[in-house]
């Protein structure tokens, strides 16, 4: 992997001058393995010990802290909320690395307190440790001691280096070993190594750079000759740990309740989609019941011919020609009980097929919502989601006198001075349409798909703009990767809002359609 110990060794000359001395204001996490110390330089550290991005960066994205919480991150704030870091260093040239911090115990003495990040892949840990390095607690627990690292890993416990394993410090090494042994060098470092025949190479000036080579992506703290790459230099070390794992890795910055709430709205949609099944099988089986009304009918004008505890009566169909028809009966019912029964079953198919029409209309309404919430997600940011929790409440409830902010609407602004605004979620969508538009503004959106309520205000509507929002609407939909997606745009005053359901949806008339390809590139050259 990338994030090695010489990153490691260049991340830290990095980052120790924004860390040392600072203050913990808080702690968050994200999860169960995501922790971000929010300083008092107003400067967010992430811990992330997932197995496949384990590492530590400065954090510039926006996130949401989660509501979980757990043994481990309640004695991470009660041991380090409010302390002072006062140092960090890196063992030897190893992944790991220790924090110390100056806290106080719950009586207010001063006390020193110890973390230590294992950045081991799939065998990353996190450990809490106290003055005397005996473990408070840690991510994971080991019970068992292996072949490989012979030590035990719990509370109470005191805390063990893991094994070095005989391996050469690079730092400490003049020439490039035959085989990479060294302590806290990749594949990806060694193979450099080797190309240039020089150890040395590991204390060359830090350079972020991103490398694309044969479609793949690496990152390193500077250049590496021997991949022949495309290159892309960034300021800091953690902005390109930012850049790789958020754009190229498109890992999001989200939290458990924000995982739940996707899981929420794709397990909703399947409970919809199930509901409809079932609706639609009922309005088949009432269908084919209708005709009863004629077996109803045969029977009637037969009824005479009928004996007490026949299974079934052969009649003329008077319906087909005089073809004959068998009509099924019940033995233990009188004739007149059977006529009875199988008008009551013609005339239940015939209210449950008025019933199930609005049903399954609901249904569709409720599949859409779903579908347009699952789309919405997928474009959402920070504050996009948060508005997102407060719309189906599963965030916790906001105190009652506290007063509504107004959404925060994407805009974008023509060379003309014309005004494009984008609702990105049904929050957003409704503000926007049914507040914040005025009558002589123009609504767009993508024809028959899920998208955003896009608004347009101009003195005068061109081709050119009525091209530019289209599109705009169109990228902001489900069809953004089509082409010649249809969106239709009318004037506001022709918009109303569709009563009695959940979302954002409408209903207009007096609308045309124009029909756009999205591109981002077009969108940014013509707007401000």
């Amino acid at each position: 992997m990338s994030f090695d110990g010489v990153f490691i060794n260049h991340l830290l000359e990095e980052i120790k001058p924004k860390l040392i001395k600072q203050r913990i204001n808080r702690i968050h996490n994200l999860d169960r393995n995501s922790f971000i110390f929010s300083l008092a330089n107003k400067r967010d550290l992430l811990i992330d010990l997932h197995s496949d991005s384990c590492h530590l960066r400065f954090l510039k994205t926006e996130y949401l802290p989660a509501n979980q919480t757990f043994p481990l991150y309640t004695l991470l704030k009660k041991n380090l909320e409010g302390g002072r870091i006062l140092s960090l260093k890196q063992i030897d040239n190893d992944r790991i690395i220790i924090f110390e911090f100056a806290a106080h115990d719950e009586l207010g003495f001063p006390k020193k307190v110890k973390l230590v990040l294992e950045l081991f892949g799939r065998n990353s840990n996190l450990l809490l440790l106290d003055e005397e390095e005996i473990i408070i607690d840690c991510l994971k627990k080991t019970y068992v001691i292996s072949e490989k690292d012979g030590r035990i890993i719990l509370p109470k416990v005191k805390y063990e280096l893991p094994a070095n394993q005989n391996r050469t410090n690079p730092y400490l090494s003049d020439k490039v070993l035959e085989y990479n042994h060294y302590q806290g060098v990749s594949n990806l470092l060694y193979a450099e190594m080797r190309f240039q025949n020089d150890v040395n190479i590991i204390k060359n000036k830090t350079e972020p750079v991103l490398l694309k080579t044969n479609g793949k992506y690496h990152f390193y703290c500077f250049k590496l000759q021997h991949l022949n790459a495309e290159t892309t230099h960034f300021p800091t070390l953690s902005e390109l740990l930012e850049h790789f794992y958020l754009v190229i890795k498109h890992q999001d910055i989200i939290n458990a309740e924000q995982r739940k709430l996707e899981q929420r709205v794709r397990k909703e949609k399947a409970k919809a989609l199930e509901k409809l099944r079932k609706q639609e099988e009922d309005y088949r089986k009432a269908e084919k019941n209708l005709s009863l009304e004629k077996t109803g009918n045969l029977l009637s004008a037969n009824l005479h011919l009928v004996t007490k505890g026949s299974s079934a009566i052969e009649v003329e169909n008077f319906y087909n020609f005089g073809e004959k028809v068998l009509v099924p009966l019940d033995p233990l019912l009188t004739p007149a009980q059977n006529l009875e029964h199988i008008y009551s079953k013609y005339k239940k198919a015939k209210r449950t097929l008025v019933i199930l029409k609005e049903q399954i209309k609901a249904t569709n309404t409720e599949i859409l919502y779903w579908e347009t919430m699952e789309e919405q997600l997928q474009n959402a940011g920070t504050l996009e989601i948060r508005e997102i929790l407060a719309e189906l409440k599963t965030n916790s409830p906001q105190p009652k006198n506290k007063k509504k902010q107004k959404p925060q609407l994407t805009t974008y602004r023509t060379e003309t001075n014309a005004l494009i605004m984008v609702g990105k979620n049904n929050i957003q969508n409704n503000y926007l349409t049914h507040t914040l538009a005025q009558k002589t503004d123009y609504f767009f959106h993508v024809k028959n798909a899920p998208g955003s309520h896009t608004i347009l205000r101009c003195e005068e509507l061109t081709p050119e703009l009525i091209k530019l929002a289209g599109m705009i609407a169109a990228f902001y939909s489900k069809n953004r990767n089509s082409e010649n997606v249809p969106v239709d745009y009318t004037l506001i005053k022709n918009v109303k809002k569709v009563p009695k359901t959940k979302g954002s949806f409408v209903t207009y008339t007096n609308y045309k359609t124009v029909y756009v390809t999205p591109d981002a590139d077009f969108i940014n050259k013509n707007t401000i």
